[in-house]
């Protein structure tokens, strides 16, 4: 207690020392309150500048956060359905404002990726398409150039800019993303397909099957060839150029040909 009452009392003797010098020297003079009022106003020019720098600052990084957000969403999407197309259907050496891709499931069969009215959209087989962009950014260039070596992997290049949808000087923002993307397509051999072990391994399966086989010449099996279904069986061409289907009767006592067209 004894502390507290003699700072109070120094305190009170402070301001009263310095109110009885200004009363004895009539109050601030004209040049110290312009003094004070220049300091003043170099100080609130100076702190309104940091702010407003700040502020800056603040809203053009939002806007790059924006952009690279949404051109790394675009672009993995791009680079997905890419490589797990079957196949790149643009025209090769041509570049396109669009992609389009034929995948293994015909529901999403084809996937195109295209521009309207500065937005990206992808949309997959009869799907409604579905906007990769928002009314954030804008899309200022698409374009796709597929390159390709036949039997061999296919590449499509993609060029994209982005910009931040915006009319304030501080915040506009681009960026171009660029790549080539590539996807193998089906393969060509120039030898023997050979399993690494004989009479062990099978060419598709009861739920995994080829659709069609051709061959040149003499096709050769060490065990049965078995058709599952009465509908099909094994088809003869006469020299006459017409076929017929070779099967047999429910009685399994004779051989039926019944007339087919030719495959």
């Amino acid at each position: 207690m004894k502390k507290n009452t003699e700072k109070k009392y120094v305190i009170h003797n402070t301001g009263y020392m310095i109110l009885a010098r200004l009363k004895a020297r009539g109050g601030f003079t004209l040049v110290e309150i312009l003094i004070y009022a220049t300091i003043f106003s170099v100080s609130a020019v100076f702190l309104v500048n940091i702010l407003a720098a700040i502020t800056n600052i603040q809203l053009r990084q939002a806007s790059v956060n924006e952009v690279n957000q949404q051109l790394s969403f675009v672009s993995e999407m791009i680079k997905r359905s890419v490589r797990e197309s079957s196949a790149i259907s643009n025209t090769a050496g041509t570049a396109s404002s669009s992609i389009s891709l034929l995948m293994a499931s015909s529901s999403l069969s084809p996937t195109v990726f295209y521009t309207n009215l500065s937005v990206l959209y992808m949309q997959e087989g009869t799907s409604t398409a579905v906007a990769l962009t928002n009314d954030k950014v804008a899309v200022n260039n698409f374009s796709a150039t597929k390159y390709e070596n036949p039997g061999g992997t296919a590449v499509v290049q993609v060029d994209l800019t982005l910009d931040y949808n915006t009319s304030s000087t501080q915040s506009k923002v681009s960026q171009t993303w660029r790549s080539a993307i590539a996807r193998v397509s089906a393969a060509t051999f120039d030898s023997s397909l050979l399993p690494n072990a004989d009479g062990t391994l099978n060419l598709g399966a009861s739920s995994a099957k080829w659709q069609d086989a051709y061959f040149g010449g003499t096709m050769r099996s060490a065990g049965d060839i078995a058709f599952t279904s009465s509908s099909i069986g094994l088809i003869l061409e006469s020299t006459s150029s017409t076929c017929a289907r070779l099967g047999v009767n429910n009685a399994l006592s004779a051989i039926t040909l019944d007339p087919v067209a030719c495959p």
